[in-house]
């Protein structure tokens, strides 16, 4: 058994996108879910009149673009259930001709792995 799960959700007003895919699977008597869940909002938007302007502003700015990263192994034994957790947030710059966005994210990649019921 196969199973997939796509959604993608834009907010009116174009500032957060929320992406979501999950595959769940069986095979020899092992149950797998995997969720890829992507998150990024605009937080500002600078728009400069010139090349020159948006380079005055580079180097002023504080710049930076700091990723951090969360990874994080769970086993419910109740259950008898693996989780596997990788999280990545940060914020990065994105620049279209003379307009600076400011842009946060978070990437959450998680895996179950489960036994199948036995009937």
């Amino acid at each position: 058994m196969r199973e997939m799960v796509f959604k993608n959700l834009t907010s009116d007003n174009k500032r957060r996108k929320d992406l979501f895919i999950s595959e769940t699977t069986e095979r020899n008597g092992i149950k797998t879910v995997a969720r890829r869940h992507s998150f990024y909002i605009v937080n500002s938007h600078n728009k400069f009149n010139t090349p020159k302007e948006l380079a005055q502003w580079k180097s002023s700015a504080e710049v930076c673009q700091k990723r951090h990263v969360f990874i994080f192994k769970k086993r419910d034994t109740k259950e008898k259930k693996d989780t596997f957790i990788c999280d990545v947030v940060g914020k990065c710059y994105a620049v279209i001709k003379n307009e600076v966005y400011a842009i946060g994210f978070k990437h959450s990649f998680e895996i179950d792995f489960q036994p199948t019921k036995q009937v």
